[in-house]
């Protein structure tokens, strides 16, 4: 205040009239970029967008948190004047507004997971500021008509805040780790999946089953083995596009449950609130402009609050858009399918809605174009800022229906092999299988001897780095006279490289330091510069890359190409050999020897490789990545990763199902035989496995010589904890007969509800 004292007299008086007058008018700015460019992000990986909602998000709350306060001050110094009086008491009828735009679009209420952590400090905002608006709203009360325009507002205000406080305790871990698989079940037979005809409508409905799946495995929760093979059965039916966009639009929902205030709305209790809501502020609109008299106002102050009026409406009517136009109504209507009216909405209302739940592109990163091709920013190199050098050599391409194919076809058939050796109860089969990373395909392709030093001898990072390059040279040797296919390949191994450079907590737990790419990056800068060093393999490479493309008719390039192919691998045999490449951080030796190997192959053979190498390597990242990081990347756009991660949970590729005892299974006909045969062959293993050697039998005679009968069949049931056992069936039994007592009320209940709309 000292300093505002010293400011010329013009100034203070504007910044006195106008302080209030920029807060609501600021606030109500970012209200309105949250409500369009909210729900942008689950479809855009765009930065600016993510920059302008993350700035928007975050001024939001401040400013609507600070007017308040700077009203309730601008109470307690007003004067007795008159027309200063009705400008405070209009001034002060905005503070319900501040309140409502503190419960935010039913677009966004979490920027991230860690904000739906924190909805005990809003709920502690909550009870703060609506004590000040009241404060303020009862400093303002007179006997005019605005003060009971005000109530109807002030409500409407407590709703949204309370909404939104609500929202983030539902979503917040510890909500989300009380889901039940009951429902999962519950939703398989409600819903009748299977339509040729419609099949939007069956992805849609896949997707909803799913989500109770992905939801209960992305808080670490472990779905049994009837869940798996159900699931299983369900995605395998469709083909590679299909499959994409079930999970596309199940990652639709799960987004709309972490980040939206869609867990609340898309209920019965949400819609009544919706509707009180909006009929609130229509009604509170009206009186306004029927019986308030705008000559007693300034005209300045009666403009801003038509503008908040409007801005209330608007958000009322957005929220309506959204709720009829989501998934969440369809899969509603399909839920009510038979009735010749519902499915009449529901074709016209799909003809409405956008089809697009996710950016459907893959972020790219070329390490050669990154190194060679374009020289950095010297201000942000000064800077230390790598993060966004970085990402300025990020582009995207749109995902394929030929990539879609290579990846489910791949993962389809590893789900398969699981399905006719029984073995989809053996968690450590299933653990084996995920835990390939390119040596899967060169063992079946018998090349694994050859291939093993850049595969599981070394680190996945590491492994990462040669291929993308060898890939690089493969790509450049066969993208002008071959009319075999490299784009797949290359596309999974520049998307590798992107996760690596830029994304490397998505590899958390196959990722190795930053040194080895750090090493290489300054080898390919040697490169460019001609620092050789006496190297014969850095010289080819420089051929290669560290020249600009002199173009394919070049002759040194055809040269060297030539050389590559034609030459044999260096060894790698001998111990000399081996330890320098285990030993040495950069990886542009081990590049030239993989080369040099798969150049000798025939380019069908050799491309049929690489893409499929990829797409194990793909698979792996996506069965290593920490569920919290894909649920951060449904705001950034969508990753491939996490579209890979939903189909091998949904395939059954992965640790995370276990086997539980119980007496009843919800699996019929085949699949319940494949259940209880795979049961059977992993018990049969167990016990083989854990059979005494002979010495054991024979210690355990010894041990048991000169003891009474009585006390050895003492001693075989403490060794059987036959009383646990039946304990623990005893317990299985009883959580059934709960479970199957609070269905026959759910059902009951469904079914005087329907007795009662027949009656009306």
């Amino acid at each position: 205040m000292t300093m505002l004292k010293k400011l010329p007299e013009k100034v203070l008086n504007l910044w006195n009239n106008w302080e209030i007058r920029g807060m609501v008018l600021l606030s109500l700015l970012l209200q309105t970029i949250l409500i369009i460019f909210g729900s942008r992000r689950k479809t855009s990986g765009r930065i600016w967008i993510r920059i302008l909602v993350w700035s928007a998000y975050l001024s939001a709350d401040m400013v609507a948190t600070v007017a308040p306060g700077t009203l309730a001050r601008s109470l307690g110094d007003s004067s007795g004047d008159s027309s200063e009086k009705a400008n405070n008491s209009i001034q002060a009828f905005w503070a319900p507004f501040l309140l409502l735009h503190l419960g935010g679009p039913d677009t966004i209420t979490a920027y991230s997971i860690e904000d739906n952590e924190l909805w005990l400090r809003h709920l502690l905002g909550l009870v703060i500021q609506v004590g000040v608006a009241f404060y303020v709203f009862s400093r303002s009360w007179g006997s005019g008509i605005l003060s009971f325009i005000a109530i109807p507002v002030f409500v409407v205000g407590v709703v949204k805040y309370a909404e939104r406080t609500w929202v983030l305790w539902s979503s917040c871990s510890k909500s989300l780790k009380n889901s039940s698989l009951s429902d999962f079940w519950g939703s398989c037979h409600r819903t009748r999946i299977s339509n040729p005809q419609d099949l939007q409508r069956d992805y849609l409905l896949q997707a909803y089953v799913f989500s109770y799946i992905s939801k209960f495995a992305m808080q670490d929760l472990v779905p049994g083995i009837d869940e798996l093979i159900r699931s299983r059965e369900l995605i395998s039916k469709n083909e590679a596009d299909g499959a994409f966009k079930v999970v596309e639009a199940e990652l639709g929902l799960i987004y709309d449950m972490l980040y939206t205030k869609a867990p609340l709305i898309y209920s019965r209790g949400g819609i009544i609130l919706r509707c009180i809501s909006s009929l609130l502020s229509v009604i509170a609109f009206i009186t306004f402009q029927v019986k308030v008299d705008k000559l007693d106002y300034s005209t300045t102050d009666i403009a801003i609050t038509y503008l908040l009026f409007a801005a209330a409406v608007f958000l009322e009517f957005y929220a309506f858009l959204c709720l009829v136009l989501s998934d969440w109504t369809m899969i509603w209507l399909i839920g009510k399918g038979g009735n010749a009216l519902t499915s009449a909405i529901y074709s016209q209302l799909r003809k409405l809605t956008r089809s697009e739940r996710w950016s459907r592109s893959i972020s790219q990163y070329n390490l050669i174009s990154s190194s060679f091709e374009r020289e950095p920013h010297r201000c942000l190199e000064f800077l230390g800022i790598d993060d966004m050098m970085r990402q300025m050599h990020v582009n995207r391409k749109d995902l394929n229906g030929e990539l879609q194919g290579l990846i489910f076809g791949h993962l389809r058939e590893k789900a398969r092999k699981i399905k006719e050796d029984l073995n989809v109860v053996d968690k450590n089969v299933r653990s084996k299988i995920i835990g390939q990373r390119g040596d899967g395909v060169l063992e079946r392709k018998g090349l694994l001897r050859d291939y093993k030093w850049c595969t599981t001898e070394v680190e996945f990072s590491r492994s990462i780095l040669v291929w993308y390059l060898a890939t690089d040279i493969c790509y450049r040797a066969d993208k002008d006279g071959s009319n075999v296919s490299t784009e797949d390949g290359r596309c999974l191994s520049e998307y590798m490289m992107y996760l690596l450079v830029i994304r490397p907590n998505m590899l958390s737990k196959g990722f190795g330091d930053d040194e080895e790419y750090q090493e290489t990056l300054r080898d390919l800068l040697g490169l460019k510069d001609g620092e050789l060093r006496g190297r014969k393999y850095r010289r080819t490479l420089r051929e290669l890359w560290g020249l600009k493309d002199r173009g394919p008719d070049d002759e040194g390039y055809q040269r060297t190409l030539r050389e590559l192919r034609n030459s044999e691998s260096r060894g790698y045999d001998d111990g000399g050999s081996q330890f320098i490449w285990k030993t040495e951080k950069s990886v542009l030796r081990g590049v030239d020897r993989l080369a040099r190997q798969l150049l000798l192959m025939a380019p069908e053979k050799r491309w049929e490789m690489i893409n499929e190498v990829w797409v194990e390597m793909v698979a792996y990242a996506a069965a290593h990545c920490p569920w919290k990081e894909h649920t951060q990347q449904l705001r950034r756009g969508g990753e491939l990763l996490t579209h890979v991660s939903l189909l091998m949970l949904h395939l059954g590729l992965t640790e995370q199902y276990e086997y539980k005892r119980s007496l009843y299974s919800y699996l019929k006909g085949e699949e319940r035989e494949e259940y209880f045969g795979a049961i059977d062959k992993c018990l049969k293993g167990t016990t083989i496995m854990s059979r005494p050697s002979p010495d054991e039998e024979e210690k355990e005679e010894e041990y048991l010589e000169g003891w009474s009968k009585e006390e050895k069949e003492e001693e075989y049931l403490e060794g059987w904890s036959t009383d646990e056992e039946f304990k623990e069936l005893e317990k299985t039994a009883a959580d059934y007969t709960r479970e199957l007592e609070r269905k026959k009320r759910e059902l009951e209940r469904e079914e005087r509800e329907l007795e009662l709309l027949r009656l009306f």
